[in-house]
């Protein structure tokens, strides 16, 4: 029936949008709308003729709305939620605020379900690339795993970065200063350079950049503690008292390069060897505590929290143009060091210990990744109807996660009854390899019909070891119990058919299969067994791959000469044998597969420029996520929405210019628009933690002149505070205290670019 409506909607929105040409009897605008092309089929096509369900931005549009940011740039983007979820922390566990963005495009949330690419490679979905150097971001949505691999089952976000032009020198800097209410000033400095090392043959682009986020929070300490959570006394002879302004400040600094070999001698050939670097720290956790409009982090003792990240991403592609196809060959070096500090002060003395005072316990979380990756194929330019994309890819991922939680004074609290201070330790390493052949084929059957399959088949991996120790985990647990093996093969066809039953329309459908890689739980210590016996899992038995199919109806149409274009599709998932963390009593957890769900729902996109001057981008979506199985290791209830999920989510972006002679003056907005989700990261089913709708308005105006554009700007005009997600804390979350992710707050701030 759900399934039914949901084609309903879709073919009632495509004969009202074929209603619009009437439109046609007006002038013809002088401003066309942009044309968008992707590669998200592997080759180069108009985004209107690609047979998927995708969104878009170029870099262009990045710049004119102030993008710098994923939240920024995947705001607009409809049926994709950004919340927050378990990270990369060993066992399975958060790791902490620098790990914890969690992306679910159509209602499939959950870890590793979502692909993140830099160009053709995956890379970790909780890292932030500033959008310097960004040609265009791309959004594919449902299973992309034929060719984009197992982390692709609900669907794949894409920034692909700009290649150096070997022909003309080129630049632009661009300077910003800012002011965030509950925070102050901020500033952000990015630029970039092209230039030409030899004619035709040899072109080099950089790019840099260095922002700083003012901090939003007050950090309290030594006085009374919220009456709205537990609290205890303070240490014997009592505690400082003191607090710190602006916690949670922000400083970024990056910079990249990339050089473009085009040999004239040899015809067709490209090398594009590049670098990337990123590093982040904090002063603070960003978070609310109890809602989202709290800005006073309130603790018994101090005892900072900050983060800090660094990655570096280095790869070479090269590329080779025949009379029948292109051959492309890409290697990656992906590396990562981030540590996390939380205070856990109070949960460690009020849930783990009941101890009567409080003593100082921070938990150092570090984590590091090194990741190769290979990718080789080809992609057909056949004089006839029939065209092929064939490849091969490997990838070998090594991950280490540490964890240390020390609390002086622990021993002397507890009566002398642990010996020790040092309460747990953790070194978890872990390596996830695959290796995969995909094949990607499609006949043009007449002029107006196409067909198209593919298939990936891919061996996955996982090897995983746990050593621990300290009186939380009862002591001493290590190799070689502790290390376990996990492999499968698995395979992810996908079937489409296109119709272009006129100019500029076209209808099409589509049925994927996506699938998750699966992996080792590390074999708990004894204070675990009962709660697992309990739920009737065996201890540090492994979990396989989830699997989903997905089935999509879409069409593609453009109107009154070009200046409407509609994107509409309908969908329905169905996914079984869930991944899903099973959070058990003795504060430890593991990874189970368990119930299934239904993801059903809708896109609508539109772009128009009927008038002169201006454009307006209109996006909603929806999506009715829920289980539809569960059991008792799963601990979901059958009904439940999955976690994080909006049922609604729209934008509408629209941008007005006026000539005035040399110079031209604009004005561009941006509403977007958040549905209400619930969270189950720390609330069981089926209450779980409410996160209500929200709704944000950006406002841009300037002048441009020439080189030189000044812009006055407006982020979160209105100063909502919504809810983007709660942490999952990698100690515990204290009963009564959430500690949230939230919208920031209105900013105002000037801009200077010049381009040369």
């Amino acid at each position: 029936m759900q399934q039914t409506i949901n084609m309903k909607i879709a073919l009632g929105a495509w004969l009202a949008f074929n209603a619009l040409p009437v439109w046609a009897g007006a002038a013809a605008p002088s401003d066309a709308l942009e044309e968008v092309v992707v590669t998200a089929t592997r080759r180069s096509e108009k985004l209107q003729d690609v047979p998927i369900s995708m969104s878009a931005i170029t870099g262009a549009t990045l710049e004119n709305l102030g993008a710098k940011n994923f939240q920024d740039y995947v705001a607009s983007i409809p049926n994709l939620a950004v919340g927050t979820g378990a990270g990369a922390g060993g066992n399975g566990n958060a790791f902490g605020v620098s790990s914890t963005r969690a992306i679910a495009i159509r209602g499939v949330a959950g870890n590793n379900t979502t692909g993140f690419y830099l160009n053709d490679t995956p890379i970790p979905m909780s890292l932030d690339p500033r959008a310097v150097n960004v040609d265009r971001v791309e959004v594919l949505r449902g299973p992309q795993g034929t060719l984009f691999g197992a982390g692709s089952m609900g669907g794949t976000v894409r920034l692909v970065t700009r290649d150096p032009n070997t022909e003309a020198f080129s630049g632009r800097i661009a300077a910003e200063g800012s002011h965030v209410n509950h925070g102050g000033g901020g500033y952000s400095v990015d630029g970039t350079v092209n230039i030409p090392l030899m004619q035709g043959n040899m072109g080099l682009r950089l790019n840099a950049f260095s922002a700083f986020d003012p901090g939003l929070y007050t950090r309290t300490w030594g006085g009374p503690q919220d009456p709205r959570s537990p609290s205890l006394p303070y240490p014997p002879g009592g505690a400082p008292v003191g607090s710190k302004d602006h916690v949670g400040a922000e400083q970024s600094t990056g910079f990249s390069a990339a050089l473009s070999i085009t040999p004239k001698a040899v015809d067709g050939l490209a090398i594009i060897p590049m670098y990337m670097y990123q590093h982040t720290n904090t002063n603070g956790y960003p978070l609310a505590d109890y809602t989202a409009d709290n800005f006073t982090q309130t603790r018994p003792l101090n005892v900072p929290e900050a983060f800090e990240d660094t990655w570096n991403f280095a790869g070479v592609t090269a590329k080779q143009e025949t009379k029948v196809g292109k051959f492309v060959a890409s290697g990656t070096y992906f590396y990562r060091r981030a540590f996390d500090y939380e205070d856990t002060s109070d949960i460690n003395a009020i849930v783990f210990w009941g101890i009567p005072y409080y003593v100082p316990a921070p938990l150092l979380n570090i984590l590091y990744t090194k990741t190769l990756t290979q990718e080789v194929r080809f992609e057909s330019t056949l004089s006839g109807p029939f065209q092929f994309v064939l490849g091969a890819f490997h990838s070998h991922s090594d991950r280490r996660f540490y964890e240390i939680y020390n609390a002086p004074g622990l021993n002397a609290a507890t009566g002398g009854k642990l010996g020790t201070d040092l309460e747990y330790t953790q070194n978890s390493p872990n390596t996830d390899r695959e290796r995969a052949w995909f094949i990607d084929a499609t006949y043009q059957i007449t002029q107006e019909f196409q067909v198209s399959a593919g298939v990936r088949r891919a061996y996955l991996e996982h090897e995983g070891a746990y050593t621990a120790d300290g009186p939380l985990n009862g002591g001493f647990s290590g190799p070689p119990d502790t290390y376990s093996i996990h492999g499968e093969h698995n395979t992810a066809p996908r079937f489409t058919a296109k119709y272009q039953f006129a100019p500029n329309q076209m209808l099409y459908a589509s049925a994927a299969k996506g699938f998750r890689i699966g992996g080792t739980n590390s074999k708990l210590p004894a204070i675990c067994n009962a709660d697992l016996a309990n739920l009737g899992i065996k201890n540090g038995d492994a979990f396989k791959s989830d699997s989903l199919w997905s089935y999509e109806l879409g069409t593609k149409n453009s109107f009154a000469e070009n200046r409407i274009r509609s994107r509409i599709a309908a969908y329905r998932i169905d996914w079984k044998g869930i991944q899903q963390s099973v959070y058990l009593p003795c504060t430890f957890n593991v990874v189970s597969n368990s119930g299934a769900a239904r993801s059903t729902g809708a896109e609508l996109e539109v772009d128009m420029a009927v008038i002169d001057h201006l454009t307006l981008n209109l996006a909603l979506g929806y999506e009715k996520a829920k289980i539809t199985e569960a059991t008792v290791q799963s601990r979901t209830v059958v009904g439940q929405p999955l976690t994080g999920v909006p049922k609604w989510s729209a934008s509408a972006t629209t941008q007005y210019t006026v000539p005035l002679g040399e110079r031209s003056a604009f004005i561009r907005g941006q509403w977007d628009f958040t549905g209400a989700r619930t969270s189950f990261n720390n609330v069981a089913p089926p209450v779980g933690r409410p996160l209500g709708s929200y709704s944000t308005m950006n406002l841009r105006a300037g002048i441009d002149q020439g080189p030189w554009e000044v812009t006055v700007f407006a982020q979160n005009l209105f100063d909502k505070r919504g809810v983007i997600g709660d942490l999952i804390p990698e100690g515990a979350e204290l009963a009564g205290r959430p500690r949230l992710f939230v919208v920031r707050p209105r900013t105002i701030g000037l801009q200077l670019r010049r381009e040369f």
